[in-house]
């Protein structure tokens, strides 16, 4: 029996995922680096938001006054001289029809295939309670 995966959406490019069982961690994003990308401009929002405050502007201002005292002024850089033969190789290219191909019911991250039967949310533990409503703790009614 081929294991259960999880069907989600990406947060950041919208495709359909499926995840096997054995990588699912509560994912939200495909494998394609779109975490990493959300995550830079997640950062980049951050910085902004904080160049915008008076104490990101006053250390902003105090780090470039260092920077202008210790760089050194130099001028008139000569040009730097150009290669004849600049072209770039030639790498051959892999057409559609050669590349592998993947099951179309299979994990997104390791590849192993998954059963048809997908799952829409991730998995829920049972938790067992006391389902003592009508009598308190001593065991009186109340």
């Amino acid at each position: 029996m081929q294991p259960t995966g999880r069907l989600f959406v990406c947060a950041r490019c919208r495709a359909q995922v499926i995840i096997c069982r054995r990588c699912d961690r509560g994912q939200i994003y495909c494998n394609d680096g779109c975490s990493q990308r959300s995550r830079q401009t997640n950062l980049r929002e951050a910085a902004r938001r904080y160049q915008r405050s008076r104490r990101g502007r006053m250390a902003h201002a105090q780090r470039m006054r260092r920077y202008r005292d210790r760089r050194n002024k130099v001028t008139h850089h000569g040009s730097a001289v150009s290669a004849a033969n600049a072209l770039l190789p030639v790498t051959p290219t892999m057409s559609a029809s050669t590349s592998a191909t993947v099951p179309p019911v299979s994990c997104h991250f390791c590849r192993r295939a998954c059963s048809a039967f997908v799952r829409l949310g991730p998995l829920r533990h049972r938790v067992f309670r006391d389902v003592r409503t009508a009598i308190d703790y001593t065991g009186h009614d109340p």
